[in-house]
């Protein structure tokens, strides 16, 4: 029989699942840094790592990242048309609430390891996440969610193949805190191709993507694993440059008149909220 805990545990990751969805489609908002801030993170990487290593839990971090996927994979097909017409219509308030999301989650990482006292190598760990996020918003330029979409209609192998490249890097950069695997698809010019193709359920192109993402997500999970593992509070510090520096690329400016600004605080303030409410009903009870 399901208990209402288990049912309750599976609505939450679902729910954050879909969190982690939605901001994987917005250029400059990082899917991994809201895994972090609402404390899924490690247990994401244990489990992708995890079911190619360790067989004897094969089953149980493949329904754990069942639900993480499954959440993710409904709000991005249900929801991808509505952040489209959110960016384009309601820009600085929809920023200013993952913004908040963001922020309100990032206690939950403070509390991550034992040991946050910071420390000369720790600092130099959030400087140098930080100095990564910005050198990469640098480098791409242009105001995020708009104008620099490009839509990329060729076809053949030679497309097909730059898809499943493209799907590799962004998968990778999904579980980055931080950098955002949108971003680095407008950044190679795909984004518009792949938002298109899941409002229009292009088979051929989301199945290349999802497989170059897959492969990424693997390779750099790995890495992460590992480090995670032998320098854990180093990790952290890392991960909390990634995110705090990715403020300077999301952060849209403040809309000029007093009903707008007080709008976005009101967003600013109900992502925070909420990201601190799903940070605190992470415990273990959701472990993989």
């Amino acid at each position: 029989m399901i208990s209402r805990a288990n049912i309750v545990s599976t609505a939450v990751l679902m729910l954050k699942g879909g969190v982690i969805g939605v901001a994987n489609i917005i250029p400059g908002v990082s899917g991994g840094t809201l895994a972090v801030v609402l404390g899924v993170y490690d247990r994401l990487i244990e489990a992708i790592t995890g079911f190619f290593e360790r067989p004897e839990d094969r089953l149980r971090y493949l329904v754990f990242l069942g639900k993480i996927f499954l959440g993710a994979a409904v709000s991005i097909l249900l929801l991808a048309g509505l952040m489209d017409h959110l960016l384009n219509y309601h820009y600085h308030k929809t920023m200013f609430l993952f913004m908040g999301l963001i922020l309100g989650g990032v206690p939950s990482v403070l509390r991550s390891h034992g040991d946050m006292s910071l420390k000369p190598a720790r600092a130099m760990a959030f400087l140098l996440g930080g100095a990564i996020v910005i050198a990469l918003s640098v480098a791409g330029g242009g105001e995020m969610g708009q104008a620099d979409v490009t839509v990329v209609v060729s076809a053949g192998p030679a497309n097909r193949f730059m898809m499943l490249l493209s799907g590799f890097f962004a998968g990778g950069a999904m579980i980055v805190p931080g950098v955002s695997g949108s971003f680095v698809l407008v950044l190679l010019g795909r984004y518009s191709e792949v938002i298109n193709a899941i409002k229009s359920l292009d088979t051929v192109t989301l199945l290349l993507v999802a497989a170059g993402a897959g492969l990424g997500v693997l390779a750099f999970s790995e890495v992460i694993k590992r480090c995670l593992e032998k320098i854990p509070a180093v990790t952290y510090y890392f991960i909390l440059g990634l995110i705090f520096a990715s403020f300077y690329r999301i952060f849209p400016g403040v809309p000029s008149g007093a009903a707008g600004a007080a709008l976005c605080v009101l967003s600013f303030l109900a992502g925070a909220g909420a990201g601190y409410s799903m940070a605190r009903l992470s415990g273990n009870s959701v472990r993989p």
